[in-house]
């Protein structure tokens, strides 16, 4: 391979890469993180609730402070008509587990999320970095 077609391969590998690297940023519409607000947000038209669940202290997996005796922790408010449910939370940074409850019944990952991990309790969560 000469020196031209060389350069021409590798640089149609490092624009190919920079451009997936750069989709894969855009797709990540949820969680929304601006500053030490994360928004999560999930289309559910159908659902009566969603909880966002996850591994931080004051969600505890949608299960709060259990002596306190809370219910439907994590509780996200639907948008108007586009069936769309968003929560906003406060979290410092660190690497956190989650996912949403619908009807407090069935488990859903984030769609708009590719980072999936080990629950740590026999299933999936997807993942969150917070810088």
């Amino acid at each position: 391979m000469n020196a031209v077609a060389r350069f021409c391969a590798i640089t149609a590998i490092v624009l190919l890469s920079a451009s997936c690297g750069r989709y894969l940023e855009r797709s990540l519409g949820s969680p929304g993180i601006d500053g030490d607000t994360v928004t999560f947000r999930v289309k559910v038209p159908s659902a009566r609730t969603v909880q966002l669940a996850g591994d931080w202290s004051r969600n505890n997996w949608a299960r709060g402070d259990a002596e306190e005796g809370e219910v439907l922790v994590g509780l996200m408010e639907k948008t108007a008509d586009t069936g769309v449910w968003e929560l906003a939370v406060r979290l410092g940074p660190g690497r956190y587990r989650y996912g949403f409850l619908v009807n407090e019944a069935e488990w859903l990952l984030d769609p708009e999320n590719p980072r999936v991990v080990d629950d740590g309790r026999g299933g999936k969560a997807n993942l969150l970095i917070v810088p």
